[in-house]
């Protein structure tokens, strides 16, 4: 009888913290953390304003995508990059956001962290294995006629 009470009490204090705690704290709601790493594009504003600064390379991968590296001048390899696809309407970008993931994923040095249709553009953020030992200065070069100023 007593361990009976003992579980029921555990059982009512295990609701009663889950139901009190602080939204931040506790989301099991599936919902996607917007901003999980500092730099996500979630406009199309900021698209369509993209060009290579000091942080970032961004390319025109011969008109099939933009390319969006993340890296600053001195950095030794990046990891961190966007593909952003154009498409003719809102709805198209949307129906193609699922396909666009599950190609990208089939490239296993890549790590799919947001795939997602920002009005007609389809916005992949990954991290890719394959460029950590290669440098912003040789993107550059290979890419010279391609990079976004």
């Amino acid at each position: 009888m007593g361990l009976s009470i003992a579980a029921m009490i555990l059982i009512i204090v295990a609701i009663a913290v889950g139901c009190s705690a602080n939204k931040n704290e506790f989301d099991v709601s599936g919902k996607e953390e917007e901003n999980i790493l500092p730099g996500f594009i979630s406009t199309v504003a900021e698209i369509e304003k993209l060009v290579t600064d000091d942080k970032r390379l961004v390319i025109n991968y011969f008109d099939a995508y933009m390319w969006v590296v993340y890296a600053d001048t001195d950095a030794a390899g990046v990891e961190r990059m966007t593909y952003i696809y154009k498409f003719a309407s809102e709805n198209e970008a949307q129906d193609m956001v699922s396909i666009r993931s599950e190609e990208l994923a089939k490239n296993r040095t890549m790590t799919i962290l947001r795939c997602k249709a920002i009005g007609r553009y389809v916005v992949a953020d990954l991290k890719d294995t394959s460029f950590a030992n290669v440098s912003r200065s040789i993107l550059e070069y290979n890419f010279s006629g391609l990079v976004i100023y």
